[in-house]
C-alpha cells in the first residue's frame, strides 16, 4: 500500500539503482515532499495510486518493463500522475514517445540539476493538485445533479441555455409559475456550482 501524500505532495521514485533512489529521496524529502521508492515497475503496479497530489520520477531503462511500458500501464489504470522520465542515455525516440503519451518532462541523469529538478517536481505536483481539485468539483456537481427530479433537470438545462421562464414553460407545456418553482428547487440543489 502506498503512503498517503502530505499537504506538499508525494514523489514516487522508480529506479533500479539504490544510490539514485536514495539521492532523489533525500533531495525530495529535504524540499518537504514525502517519497515512495520502487526498484521496478512491477512493484509500482502492485501498489495503489497516491491519495493526494503526487508525481512520478520514472527511470526509462529498467529491468523487465521499461519506463514507457510502465507509463502506458499506469495510463490504462487511470492513475494520471505527471511523469518525469529520468534516463542515463539520451534517446530522442523514447523522449518523443514519452511526451506524446503525456509525460510531464524528460531529464537526463548526466546533466541533472537539483534546483531544476525540484522546480519540475513542484510544477508537476501543482498540476496534479489542480487536476485532482477539478475532478473533485466535477464529482460533487454530478452528485448534486443526481438529486434533481427529471422535471427539475429539464428546467435547469433550458435555463442554462439562457431560456426565459416563459420560453421554458412553453417548451415543456407547463405554467411560468411552475417553471419558477422547479427552477428555484434546482438552483437550491445545485448550489454555488451552478455558476450563479
Amino acid at each position: 500500500m502506498m503512503a498517503e501524500a502530505n499537504g506538499s505532495g508525494m514523489v514516487v521514485i522508480v529506479d533500479d539503482d539504490p544510490q539514485v533512489c536514495e539521492a532523489l529521496a533525500t533531495l525530495m524529502q529535504a524540499a518537504g515532499y514525502e517519497t515512495q521508492i520502487f526498484s521496478n515497475g512491477e512493484a509500482l503496479l502492485d501498489s495503489s495510486a497516491p491519495d493526494g497530489a503526487a508525481c512520478l520520477l520514472l527511470d526509462l531503462q529498467l529491468p523487465g518493463m521499461d519506463g514507457i511500458e510502465i507509463q502506458q500501464r499506469l495510463l490504462d489504470r487511470d492513475w494520471n500522475l505527471p511523469v518525469l522520465f529520468l534516463t542515463g542515455h539520451s534517446n530522442v525516440l523514447s523522449a518523443v514517445t514519452a511526451l506524446k503519451r503525456g509525460a510531464f518532462d524528460y531529464v537526463e541523469k548526466s546533466s541533472l540539476d537539483a534546483g531544476r529538478l525540484l522546480a519540475q517536481v513542484t510544477a508537476a505536483i501543482n498540476e496534479h493538485r489542480s487536476r485532482l481539485s477539478h475532478q473533485a468539483a466535477c464529482r460533487a456537481l454530478d452528485e448534486r445533479i443526481a438529486t434533481l427530479t427529471p422535471r427539475e433537470r429539464e428546467v435547469a438545462l433550458l435555463a442554462a441555455d439562457g431560456k426565459t421562464n416563459k420560453t421554458i414553460g412553453l417548451t415543456l407545456g407547463i405554467s411560468e409559475r411552475t417553471v419558477e418553482v422547479h427552477r428555484g428547487r434546482a438552483m437550491n440543489k445545485l448550489g454555488p456550482a451552478n455558476g450563479r
